[in-house]
Parts: structure tokens; C-alpha cells; sequence
């Protein structure tokens, strides 16, 4: 049986949605106007326009013009029914997230000529979600529902399968090997555990849909990302999402970012060595000051996993030895805020 939104006509989707409304909910960072830079391409002189306040776009370099179905398709590359079906759930107030379109590229930094080229990202393909579920100790379903809501990708990376935490924006990506290797060394580059592209760094992954939620766990690094979602799944904490800033280096919270952290609850995850403890300082201060509605952080200190080793993050929660679970109250019962 259909309901009143499925039958929400393509007229009244024109009427009710903006391009720059929706390109908000796309997620991406572009600043629409009269005369403006493409959103879909490198673009150093404006040379697209949105008009009709707010209805229609061209791009004056290669003649693409239309509605904001149009934009939507053209954003997503998709097919126009898929368009019309995210309009139409966006409309209805459904949160339906962005698919990861194949092909679909990270943005490279503007004017930044030795950035890493950015890889193009893709769906996982059959076992690639059970390999890494395998790694890491993720279930498969938690990585589906991250795949589902642009947190996750797979990529081809210098003759290499790579899984990908990313911002649903195209902001900043960190890849890994799914086959849990480190990246070789090349030229001046040494070997490492990780490489990131997009020229956000600052920017907290996933903060825009996050900020729907009043609660958010703020977690560094990509694999917590998951492993925060893992623990949510399990705990049935669905009053809260998680954010993640890429690496403890990042100690400055990107400035356009903080306002969306005014009124939370959040909660900080730090990895339980100096340079995670310095970061979650720096992070609380600049919380507070915005207005957070309150700032704490989990101590993961104590941590010891099956196999033996000392463990610091999220990640190893999931692969904590049964004796130090029994022994530390602290992971016993709900750890999101």
C-alpha cells in the first residue's frame, strides 16, 4: 500500500527542496550562489549558477543545466529513479544516507599540488566485508550499516585492496590494507600503517548526520569510527552516533565545525597513550567553550586482549580478554554516553 510520501509527486519534491538545501544534505562543501565554483568538478574561476532562488542550476563551462532532481542525480551518479528517491525520502523527513556511487572520487585539495591523488571509491565486493569483519573483529552487519551510510568504502590503492573510512562529504578519507599489511615504503615515504586523502583533516568525519543526534561519541581515528558503531549496535544506544577526527595530531577541531557541538552531550574516546590524552584535552576545551551541554571523556587505560598485548583504543575493547572484562567493571556495562 502506498503512503501519502510515496506518492509525494516530482512537482511538489521541485517545490519543497532546494539545490542548496540539497546540497546540504549531500553533504557537500560548497557555497551556492548566482555565480559560483562547480561542486562537481575542479573549477579555479566561478563558472556555475544556481537561480530561481534556489531551483535550477547551469554550468556555464559544459552547458549542464536543470532541476534539483537534476543536481541530486548528477551529485549521486545514479540513476534518475534513485534520485527521485532520496528527493522524495528527504522530503518525507526520512534520513536516507548517501550511497557510495561507483567511481565516486575523494576530493582533492584545492591548490594542493603535492597532495596524494585520492582514490576512487567503491561498494565492498563479495568477501571484502567478511574480510574485514575477520581483521578486526567488526560484525558484518555493523559494516553494512556503515557502508550504507557513506563511513565506509573500498578502494583499489597501488595494486592493493584498501578499506576506507571516509566522510560522507568527501572531506578526508584514511585507508588501510584489507589484508591487515602495512602500506610499503615508497621514495621518501616510509612504511605505514595508514594513508589519508582530502584536505579536511580537521574536519570530524561523519559530524553533519551526527549532529541529528543529541549525544556523539568522538573517536580517533577510523577503525574506533567502526568500532564505536560495533558498541553502539550492541549496547542499543540508538539516542547516539559517533564522529571521529582522523589521527590525535589533529588536536585543532576544524572552526566551522564546532558550532554543530553546542547543546550535546559528548563523550571522548581517547586512545590511552599521551598523544590521544593531549588531543581529548585540547577537543574538551574547545567543546566547552561552544557550548557543549557536557564534555567527558572513557578511559581506556587497562585494556589487555586475547592474544596477550596491552591494548589502547576502541578496537581492542572488541578483542578484550574475557579475564581483564571480568576484572574491569568500566567495559561491563554501557561505555556511549
Amino acid at each position: 500500500m502506498k503512503t501519502a510520501r510515496d506518492e509525494l509527486s516530482i512537482e511538489e519534491i521541485k517545490a519543497r527542496l532546494s539545490i542548496p538545501e540539497a546540497a546540504r544534505l549531500l553533504g557537500l562543501n560548497w557555497q551556492p550562489g548566482k555565480s559560483c565554483v562547480s561542486p562537481f568538478r575542479p573549477d579555479k574561476h566561478p563558472s556555475f549558477s544556481v537561480f530561481q532562488e534556489g531551483r535550477r542550476f547551469r554550468d556555464h563551462a559544459n552547458g549542464d543545466s536543470g532541476t534539483v532532481i537534476d543536481f541530486i542525480q548528477k551529485a549521486l551518479d545514479v540513476p534518475l529513479k534513485e534520485a527521485i528517491q532520496w528527493a522524495r525520502e528527504k522530503c518525507g523527513g526520512a534520513a536516507l544516507p548517501v550511497p557510495i556511487a561507483a567511481g565516486a572520487a575523494m576530493k582533492k585539495p584545492a591548490g594542493d599540488a603535492k597532495a596524494k591523488p585520492p582514490p576512487k571509491l567503491r561498494a565492498a565486493r563479495p568477501g571484502e566485508l567478511e574480510a574485514l569483519a575477520a581483521l578486526r573483529g567488526f560484525t558484518v552487519e555493523t559494516l553494512a550499516d556503515a557502508q550504507r551510510r557513506g563511513l565506509l568504502a573500498f578502494a583499489s590503492v597501488w595494486g592493493r585492496v584498501a578499506w576506507c573510512v571516509c566522510d560522507p562529504g568527501g572531506r578526508i578519507a584514511e585507508g588501510r590494507r584489507l589484508d591487515g599489511l602495512p602500506w610499503e615504503a615508497y621514495g621518501s615515504m616510509p612504511a605505514r600503517k595508514c594513508h589519508a586523502w582530502g584536505g579536511q583533516k580537521n574536519w570530524p568525519v561523519n559530524l553533519e548526520e551526527a549532529a541529528q543526534c543529541s549525544k556523539l561519541a568522538l573517536v580517533e581515528g577510523g577503525p574506533d569510527a567502526l568500532a564505536a558503531l560495533e558498541i553502539m549496535r550492541r549496547e542499543g544506544a540508538a539516542d547516539v552516533d559517533v564522529v571521529a577526527l582522523l589521527g590525535a595530531a589533529n588536536t585543532r577541531l576544524d572552526a566551522a565545525a564546532l558550532p554543530f557541538f553546542k547543546g550535546k552531550v559528548v563523550r571522548l574516546f581517547p586512545h590511552a597513550d599521551e598523544a590521544g590524552q593531549r588531543a581529548a584535552r585540547e577537543w574538551a576545551l574547545a567543546l566547552r567553550d561552544v557550548g557543549a551541554a557536557r564534555v567527558d571523556a572513557f578511559d581506556l587505560r587497562g585494556i589487555v586482549r586475547r592474544d596477550g598485548q596491552a591494548g589502547k583504543d576502541l578496537c581492542d575493547v572488541l578483542n578484550i580478554a574475557p579475564e581483564c572484562l571480568e576484572k574491569l567493571a568500566k567495559f561491563q556495562g554501557r561505555m556511549m554516553p
